[in-house]
């Protein structure tokens, strides 16, 4: 099988360097080369153009100064991307969702299977549940922008598939890496970045050979992937 080669932009930050690492261990994925704002080891944003290692896939978990650059390379040189960055503005979303059908592009809330899975038992808990009105309790460590990507998708899956709202507590306690969501008895918890990059890993593998069709996300890549195998 061939490994899937990797361009991680961001590739300084606490994901990248635990997908480096990760990577060193696997046989069907690599990190080629990776962008960064100002390591000489790596090409910075002014550098894209000159980036000579051939590569499957860009992930991106940079900042949203530089997705702009960093899109508008995917669409360069038509490879798919994953985004990861947080706190893109309207225009930015519109520009990958754009994007979306030139080139295949994953954007989630949610990158973690484990969590995929608490999500799609609240979703089953309030359909089944009487109340029409539900609360999600989210603690994270203290520098988590809140309400959290994920937050945000659970509410919108609930109000999609149930017609319930979902209201969202969000507090900052933790001083470690931890992310924490509970809905009534329904519990998540997340720790570290570790967990995370292994994740995106597989994302980056099961993404590799998509082709442009609107944004995807965890849950397409599962409902794909069911798909294929009753076939």
């Amino acid at each position: 099988m061939n490994k899937v080669r990797i361009l991680w932009s961001g590739i300084t930050g606490r994901t990248g360097r635990e997908a480096q690492e990760i990577a060193k261990t696997r046989d069907n994925v690599e990190i080629v080369a990776g962008i960064c704002r100002s390591d000489s080891n790596f090409y910075n944003y002014d550098q894209l153009d000159e980036i000579k290692e051939k590569f499957d896939i860009i992930v991106d978990f940079s900042h949203k100064d530089s997705f702009d650059k960093v899109l508008d390379y995917a669409l360069k040189v038509k490879k798919p991307i994953i985004i990861g960055t947080a706190g893109l503005e309207d225009y930015q979303m519109k520009a990958f969702e754009d994007a979306s059908y030139i080139i295949p592009v994953f954007r989630g809330g949610n990158f973690r299977f484990e969590v995929k899975k608490f999500i799609d038992d609240v979703v089953d808990y309030a359909r089944n549940c009487d109340k029409q009105k539900l609360e999600l309790v989210e603690t994270h460590y203290k520098t988590k922008k809140v309400p959290s990507e994920t937050a945000k998708v659970v509410a919108k899956r609930v109000l999609d598939e149930t017609g319930k709202e979902m209201e969202i507590k969000s507090f900052l306690e933790y001083d470690e890496l931890i992310n924490d969501w509970k809905v009534d008895d329904l519990h998540c918890r997340v720790v570290g970045f570790k967990e995370l990059a292994d994740d995106v890993l597989k994302i980056a593998v099961m993404m590799a050979d998509k082709q442009p069709d609107g944004v995807y996300d965890l849950d397409r890549l599962f409902r794909e992937k069911e798909k294929n195998r009753e076939n």
